[in-house]
């Protein structure tokens, strides 16, 4: 093959790289819409962005062009998202979105039974919540009223009132 189509297939490829990047930006940027997100977890998501595209780029550049740095791939990649952006951006941020909402929906499909047996425990824990503070105000009276009679202990010194447990 000639040199020149050498180069406009490298080219095209770097266009390629551009829509990819722009496939991988979309992904992020349709993950902030469908979830809210503070400012570190976007900041940590930039990272991950920039990063990934830097080893892109890196990594195509060495495995296309063999090491060499051209001019024109920059202006393929910008190319490529531009291309992206005017085309494709609509129909991948439908996908992205149809699929967050359908991991969320089965996220919360999956902890559905543990919400209820959260919710179960918590109304039997309410239920039995002042049997239980009466028991263990009664048991605390009978020790304290064995200790003093029988043992003969002084340091469980406590009395039994309505209003509850009160140190002497």
């Amino acid at each position: 093959m000639s040199l020149v189509t050498l180069q406009l297939l490298d080219f095209l490829e770097f266009v390629i790289i551009g829509i990819i990047i722009s496939i991988i930006f979309d992904f992020f940027r349709a993950y902030r819409s469908a979830r809210k997100t503070n400012d570190f977890i976007v900041l940590l998501q930039d990272f991950i962005y920039f990063f990934l595209v830097t080893i892109i780029i890196i990594i195509s550049i060495i495995n296309i062009l063999d090491s060499n740095l051209r001019g024109y791939i920059f202006f393929a990649i910008i190319l490529g998202i531009l291309v992206y952006i005017s085309i494709l951006s609509r129909f991948f941020l439908k996908i992205y979105d149809m699929f967050f909402k359908t991991i969320s929906f089965t996220i919360e499909l999956l902890l559905l039974p543990l919400k209820l047996f959260l919710q179960i425990i918590k109304k039997i824990y309410k239920f039995f919540e002042k049997y239980i503070k009466k028991c263990c105000k009664k048991f605390l009276y009978v020790l304290s009223f064995i200790c003093r009679k029988f043992l003969n202990i002084k340091f469980l010194n406590i009395k039994f009132k309505r209003r509850g447990l009160k140190k002497v």
